[in-house]
């Protein structure tokens, strides 16, 4: 059944899936570039082998296909669950992370969270403690993804308030030129096990809506 995944890859992504070293690593590139090719050809008359993609200065994929409207789209995968996001036009980012110990996790939010985060998972322990810094981690790289800027940009610089999956404020340090009015983030209940992290420029309050598509991918999927 991998073979219907390959045969959907372009040359350039067959070339990049053959470079890895470790069988998981090329099986979740596979599976992830097959599913964004799947998911696209859900909203356009394009099947999924026909997708042409171009790379920003940061290496972040867009859709280069002539003629159609401004669909972006971000990608992420990890061990175990492979997502991706997809808007008409509006700047998106997503990010999936399996929840799993780490070390010094501690040390990692210092230097990448603001204080105030900071603060908050020293009061924590155990899985409580590893739930908060993911998900304080993937909410980042969401937002960064959407910007689709490098992963020099100050993390520690921006304060995420989250009351509800889909309640999530962000406050910018003083010297980053955003506003936390135009973000809306969403942390997606897609699996047990993971945290997915959803960023999308939106214009004005009212928020995007938002809808899990799910397909049955088991047949590609071990591990």
């Amino acid at each position: 059944m991998l073979d219907v995944c390959m045969a959907l890859l372009s040359d350039r992504e067959l070339q990049q899936y053959r470079r890895f070293r470790f069988p998981d690593d090329s099986h979740h590139y596979l599976i992830s570039h097959a599913l964004v090719r799947y998911v696209l050809s859900k909203y356009t008359d394009i099947s999924p082998r026909d997708w042409v993609f171009s790379e920003s200065d940061h290496g972040r994929p867009e859709v280069a296909n002539p003629g159609l409207p401004p669909i972006r789209f971000n990608l992420s995968h990890t061990r175990g669950l492979a997502a991706c996001v997809v808007t008409l036009s509006r700047d998106c980012g997503i990010d999936v992370e399996k929840i799993h110990a780490r070390h010094n996790p501690a040390g990692v939010a210092k230097r990448m969270f603001s204080e105030d985060e900071y603060g908050q998972m020293q009061r924590l322990s155990g899985h409580e403690q590893l739930e908060y810094f993911f998900t304080r981690w993937t909410l980042r790289e969401a937002y960064v993804k959407a910007r689709g800027i490098g992963i020099s940009f100050p993390t520690h610089k921006l304060n995420f308030i989250v009351e509800s999956d889909s309640d999530i404020k962000i406050d910018f340090d003083p010297d980053i030129q955003d506003d936390g009015g135009d973000w809306q983030f969403q942390l997606l209940p897609v699996s047990t096990g993971h945290i997915t992290a959803v960023a999308i420029r939106r214009e004005g309050a009212e928020n995007i809506v938002t809808r899990l598509l799910g397909n049955d991918f088991s047949p590609f999927i071990h591990g």
